[in-house]
């Protein structure tokens, strides 16, 4: 079977990964790893997640140097680098999200065109916009268990395969909004919006999703120090819906939204009394 195009990107579900329920966080401290907030995109035939907090967080400054020229450009010392460090999935990742469905890049990995802003990268560098598509797609998929649960990506940056009837109900449930951009001092930010449907089941969705993106896989229930995600309640003022693609965007540029599977006990809408705590 051939990759999704690639809103659909799911597989088997971890044990234990995601509950329906979400634990009380302590004070100055962010739940367990345990709950939800750990979605990610992953996917057997459909695509692969599971890409590593700490390996995210640890090569985004060299994939960000990589993508100033193709990605097969022989001079690309960033791609090297990246390619020498065998332990590493970003480079995978980012080829996943970047180039179109079956096509190759470097080490043989090949891309499951979820964007339709980048593939170009095969042989040109990427645009600053472009390259903030790249770094939006790749911040969806990281969780510190590497374990993957089923997920839809939407958003204008991404490739539609047409999902319809039974397919788009399943995944009906709407987490998140998710955008890299550069602040105004030049630095990269990621930052995340919990949609109302997340924060009304389990008010502290805010805490679990900074625990899905920030936490260590190292150290559990530890955020990785300088860690530059940012959950925002303002979606409000922040972002903004077009009326006719139904897509958002957020601080000026495009952002994915995140939807979750409700049928086949993977996530459940409903109030569970593990949102309560102690």
């Amino acid at each position: 079977m051939t990759p999704h195009r690639s809103l659909l990107l799911a597989a088997a579900i971890g044990s234990g990964l995601l509950t329906a329920g979400c634990l009380a966080a302590p004070e100055d401290s962010v739940d367990p790893i345990d709950s939800v907030g750990l979605e990610t995109l992953e996917a057997g035939d459909h695509g692969t997640n599971s890409l590593g907090t700490d390996d995210f967080h640890d090569h985004a400054d060299l994939l960000w140097e990589a993508a100033d020229l193709s990605i097969n450009a022989p001079e690309n010392t960033a791609v090297a680098e990246l390619l020498a460090d065998t332990g590493s999935r970003t480079l995978a990742y980012a080829i996943h999200c970047a180039l179109p469905e079956g096509t190759y890049g470097p080490g043989g990995h090949v891309g499951w065109g979820h964007l339709k802003t980048t593939p170009e990268w095969a042989t040109r560098g990427l645009t600053l916009s472009e390259k903030l598509d790249l770094f939006t797609c790749m911040l969806v998929n990281i969780n510190p268990k590497e374990t993957p649960v089923p997920i839809r990506i939407t958003g204008d940056s991404v490739t539609s395969n047409g999902l319809k009837g039974m397919q788009a109900i399943m995944f009906g449930f709407q987490e998140a909004l998710w955008v890299a951009r550069l602040s105004d001092t030049g630095e990269r930010e990621y930052i995340v919006w919990p949609l109302k449907e997340l924060v009304l089941p389990c008010e502290n969705s805010y805490n679990t999703l900074l625990t899905r993106t920030c936490t260590s896989e190292h150290t559990p229930g530890d955020l990785i120090p300088d860690c530059n995600v940012e959950v925002r309640s303002s979606m409000g003022t922040d972002c903004t819906q077009n009326p006719v693609t139904k897509n958002w965007s957020c601080l000026g540029r495009p952002a994915i939204k995140t939807w979750l599977n409700t049928i086949g006990g993977f996530f459940t809408a409903e109030h569970d009394p593990a949102c309560d705590g102690p």
